[in-house]
Formats: structure tokens, sequence, C-alpha cells
């Protein structure tokens, strides 16, 4: 008899540990359904005729029934960032509003900027920080 429930024990433990490592436990967003989406290429960006590059990165939440977006940081003073903070929920898409002022601090040559997308789930491989890219060179 106590056979018995040593089998059933052992059987129960091993299907909760095929469970637990069988679990997702990081998720991803995705950007557009590209992963190339992470990053922004302005090209060649004309400092005299345009005073600001807007550009919007778009992300569909498909893996999370529920996302709380916090905000984005940006890297410097030149750049400007909006997004609606709360709570999206699956297959919402979330919009990240970028400008970009090459003016601010007269930029010249390839130019790199970046900003961190901020939510309370594991979104890349910095956790819960996604990085989102623009770049360009400066004329």
């Amino acid at each position: 008899m106590n056979k018995k429930y040593l089998y059933v024990i052992i059987a129960l433990l091993a299907i909760i540990v095929l469970c637990l490592l069988t679990y997702k436990t990081s998720e991803k967003i995705v950007f557009n359904d590209e992963k190339q989406a992470l990053i922004h290429d302005f090209g060649i960006l004309e400092r005299n005729k345009t005073p600001v590059y807007n550009y919007t990165f778009k992300y569909v939440n498909i893996n999370h029934d529920s996302l709380k977006v916090y905000g984005v940081r940006e890297g410097c003073d030149c750049t400007q960032s909006n997004v609606k903070k709360g709570l999206y929920f699956k297959n919402d898409t979330i919009s990240i509003k970028i400008k970009y002022d090459p003016n601010k601090y007269k930029d010249h040559g390839v130019t790199v900027k970046q900003f961190f997308l901020i939510t309370n789930k594991s979104i890349s491989n910095f956790d819960t920080i996604l990085p989102l890219t623009l770049k360009g060179i400066v004329k």
C-alpha cells in the first residue's frame, strides 16, 4: 500500500516538473511582424530643410493577455517620444511616436539615437525594457 502512494506522488511530481519546464517565461512583442522594425534608418537627414523628423514605431501585443506600458525613456534632449501609457490587451497595437531634431545640437554625420519602451512584462533580452533605435546621416 505504501509503494502505491509513493508511485502516485512521484508521478505527480514528474507532471509538475514537466509543466514547469514547458511553461513559457519570456514572451516577446511582435514589431509589425518584423524584427528589423526595432531600428529605423532615416537615411540622409538635411538639417536646414526639415527641422524635425518624425517616425512611429508600432507594436502588436500578440503574446500577453495584458501588457502595461509605463512609458518611453529618451537618450537625449534632441529627441521626444510619446506613447499612451496604460494597459494593452492581446492584439492591441502600441504606437510610439518619435521626434528627432538634428538642429538642437547641430548634429553632423552619422547619428544614432536610442529610446527604451518600459513595460511590466518581459519583452526583449533586456527583460521589461525594449530598446528602439533611430539612425541616419545628418548633412
